[in-house]
């Protein structure tokens, strides 16, 4: 009979091996929606075990119903895996074979089921692991350099100027000065960067592939000094010409702020 302690990490490892084989089905854009949405799953499971709410289950049965609706018969793969038998607590010791069931029987009924601490280190185990294989599927895709000719420019022919850190600055100001919306403070950062995934014709495959969702977090912190300041005079023209001056006003206060990370000698070619 194998030893109690290790019992995580077999789980997780099966786990891992049958996200290997599901993987090797699919290519690398669909491993990263695959792979976020694991993650996903493995989040809500850890918000579960804080604090038990069906509600959770809900909406991973609606993740899951949304990524079938998605990938229709190429799911195939990942639907035969039954990843969902890996947070059935009470049968998964059985079904992923780690006893016998002459094994299990001999069991005390509390080790039956995985404990609280049990599950805890499984998900801890398997996030770990996910992310460091979404890491890898990343290292193999081009770098955004290599796709446009500009390193944030968007399309084709988008004008090489107008960069991805541009457009998200236009929407901040944009919206805090005309709604007072201001994702730290008003609204939750990733509804704001879905919406600009919308304006910006970006597609989004989930908050855990969205570069405009990590980058979107530090607006209008994203860069400093001199390139913030090239930013902000870049698209102040843009809203001084639809008068929207009270957006103006925070662009010129944030350019005065940008000024004093630059060396004083240097500010003077920066100013209006």
């Amino acid at each position: 009979m194998i030893n109690r302690r290790t019992v995580p990490a077999i789980l997780a490892k099966k786990f891992i091996n049958d996200y290997d084989e599901v993987m090797k089905h699919y290519k690398a854009a669909q491993q990263i929606e695959l792979t976020g949405h694991l993650l996903q799953v493995i989040e809500l499971m850890q918000e579960y075990q804080e604090g038990n709410d069906d509600k959770l289950f809900k909406k991973w049965q609606k993740e899951e119903l949304a990524l079938a609706e998605k990938f229709k018969d190429t799911l195939k793969p990942y639907k035969a895996k039954s990843f969902q038998k890996y947070f059935q607590y009470d049968i998964i010791l059985t079904e992923k074979d780690l006893y016998t069931a002459k094994e299990y029987n001999k069991l005390p009924a509390d080790e039956q089921s995985l404990s609280d601490n049990e599950i805890k280190t499984f998900l801890l185990t398997c996030q770990k692991s996910l992310n460091n294989s979404l890491e890898r599927i990343y290292l193999q895709e081009p770098s955004e350099k290599t796709q446009v000719s500009n390193e944030e420019s968007f399309g084709e022919t988008s004008d090489k100027d107008i960069t991805r850190s541009r457009q998200m600055l236009a929407i901040y100001y944009l919206l805090k000065a005309s709604f007072n919306i201001e994702h730290r403070k008003s609204s939750n950062v990733s509804d704001v960067a879905k919406f600009v995934h919308l304006l910006t014709g970006t597609k989004f495959n989930g908050l855990n592939n969205s570069e405009i969702y990590k980058k979107y977090k530090a607006i209008p912190s994203l860069k400093e000094g001199a390139e913030l300041i090239k930013d902000l005079k870049f698209i102040r023209p843009y809203l001084e010409s639809l008068e929207i001056n009270e957006a103006v006003k925070m662009i010129n206060a944030d350019i005065e702020k940008a000024l004093l990370d630059i060396p004083h000698a240097e500010r003077k070619k920066y100013r209006d």
